[in-house]
């Protein structure tokens, strides 16, 4: 079983070599820079000289934008992405504004006897109902200050660099399980907390279990399919009661297998930061509720563009130096209805 949370992703990171190839863009055009993850430390990116000096020339300037990309990617590094088993990816340059998605269920085929001279039963196209799903521009970016270049304040830009990296990673977190998180469900789609065991582990395991069960009565309306939950996400306190609630067990002297089905625990406690006066939060898994979730089938991330990085001059009757600015435009597709179970949890 794979358990997917920030520490263990980062865990995972720390057995691994990875080398990162970073697209941005310097004076209009695009460029790469090449950088490596060896056993969860980033190669860092250092400026050679002074920062007011790297400000006036081209090739210093051209420095200045890799050295934040750089950072940028390091501070992503701070907080792991944990919607991938639940998403497919979809990455498209050419997504329109508003993207069609009533191919929302695909194609239907079945294998059937052929008998002589007969003709092959051929698949149909099944058609949603028409919807589409806005693609949205996220942006941030901070400013580089005649302060910072007089007094060679590096340090700040690479705090700044890093920020953005976390805030990136955060905001996808956030708009991928929220969906999950705040959606209204109907009965069909709830399985309420267990009282009939001797403990809480036995009220716990109880739960999940009925939830299972409860979710594999319920049929898709398109392909009239079962729903078959596959993902757990919860909230990260609750971790070794879900663990030790789904494996093997001996409840008065009975033994019980371990629970089958879920292969794949997903621990999301949301995310806050504050930016000047105001602080912005990102709700995480409540602690007295969980989600079966059958994945990717009914969950989609459209990319028109991943993160893309910018700097250019800026503004003298501010004193700013240089603009360095994030941008990436995505949407989202989900399914709640169709493809997730709520329990709510024993006490």
């Amino acid at each position: 079983m794979r358990i997917i949370s920030i520490g263990t992703l980062k865990d995972e990171r720390k057995k691994q070599t990875i080398e990162l190839v970073i697209p941005f863009r310097f004076d209009g055009k695009d460029h790469v820079v090449k950088t490596k993850i060896v056993n969860g430390e980033m190669e860092t990116f250092e400026f050679t000289k002074p920062l007011g000096e790297m400000l006036t020339t081209p090739a210093g300037l051209y420095d200045v934008v890799q050295k934040s990309v750089v950072d940028l990617a390091l501070g992503r590094e701070a907080v792991p992405l944990l919607y991938g088993p639940i998403y497919e990816r979809v990455e498209d340059a050419n997504f329109t504004e508003f993207v069609d998605i009533r191919p929302f269920i695909g194609c239907q085929v079945v294998f059937a006897e052929h008998m002589e001279l007969e003709g092959v039963r051929l698949g149909s196209r099944r058609i949603g109902p028409k919807d589409t799903v806005p693609i949205i521009t996220y942006a941030a970016g901070f400013q580089i200050t005649e302060d910072m270049r007089m007094y060679d304040k590096t340090w700040e830009i690479t705090q700044m660099n890093r920020a953005l990296g976390e805030a990136y990673n955060a905001l996808l977190n956030h708009i991928h399980l929220y969906p999950i998180l705040s959606y209204n469900y109907p009965a069909k789609n709830k399985t309420a907390a267990d009282t009939t065991g001797g403990t809480y582990l036995e009220k716990l395991r109880n739960t999940i279990k009925n939830g299972l069960k409860h979710a594999a009565q319920d049929l898709n309306t398109d392909t009239r399919s079962p729903r078959r939950p596959t993902v757990l996400l919860a909230n990260s306190a609750l971790r070794w009661d879900i663990e030790q609630a789904i494996q093997r067990m001996v409840i008065s002297g009975t033994e019980y297998p371990a629970l089958s089905g879920i292969d794949t625990l997903v621990f999301y406690d949301g995310w806050s930061t504050a930016v000047g006066e105001k602080t912005y939060t990102y709700a995480g898994c409540d602690a007295g509720k969980a989600y079966l979730i059958e994945p990717r089938k009914y969950f989609r991330e459209l990319v028109k563009h991943d993160l893309m990085t910018d700097a250019q001059s800026g503004d003298l009757l501010r004193l700013v130096e240089q603009t360095v600015v994030s941008r990436a435009r995505r949407g989202v597709i989900g399914s709640p209805a169709n493809a997730v179970e709520e329990l709510s949890l024993p006490v």
